[in-house]
């Protein structure tokens, strides 16, 4: 072959290449499209450090408070993740708002007010129905707070079939 055929042959397989891998980067589900919408907590669970076998508790509601005492606007049990980057609650009547922002690999949720972080939860599943947040405390007890939140559609999705 003529040495300027494979140079155009080799220009044209990366330039599929390229065009291949910003439509799979483009068209994949990204943590931050995966999150927008509303959520509803369903359960709450900790799971103690130092307890011999693993204890799961029901986290009383002033321990939840105790936790997101600076995040008063989630006490209300449903997270609406706006796609401006904003953390809202439909009921709530403050104009401040909560800025959200996914970092490291995707597995990071971080909350701002002001600019100032608020909490770090790490992102432990998500898919277009369960989005599962860890958040590790220290408050008197060394433990792991594992938050279960269903997107609004699918949770009232059971006693509407009924």
């Amino acid at each position: 072959m003529n040495r300027d055929v494979l140079v155009k042959l080799n220009y044209l397989l990366l330039a599929i290449l390229l065009i291949g891998a910003s439509l799979v980067i483009r068209h994949a589900e990204s943590p931050e499209r995966l999150i927008a919408g509303d959520w509803v907590e369903t359960d709450w669970r900790l799971e103690k450090d130092n307890a011999s076998p693993v204890e799961e508790l029901q986290v009383q509601s002033g321990l939840k408070k105790e936790i997101l005492r600076n995040v008063e606007d989630l006490h209300l049990g449903i997270w609406r993740f706006e796609k401006d980057g904003s953390l809202k609650s439909p009921s709530s009547a403050k104009s401040d708002s909560i800025e959200w922002f996914i970092k490291g690999r995707g597995h990071v949720l971080e909350l701002r007010r002001d600019g100032r972080t608020i909490e770090s939860f790490q992102i432990q599943q998500i898919n277009d129905r369960k989005l599962v947040l860890h958040l590790n405390f220290d408050l008197q007890v060394k433990g792991i707070i594992e938050i279960v939140l269903e997107r609004k559609e699918y949770s009232n999705q059971y006693a509407e079939k009924i």
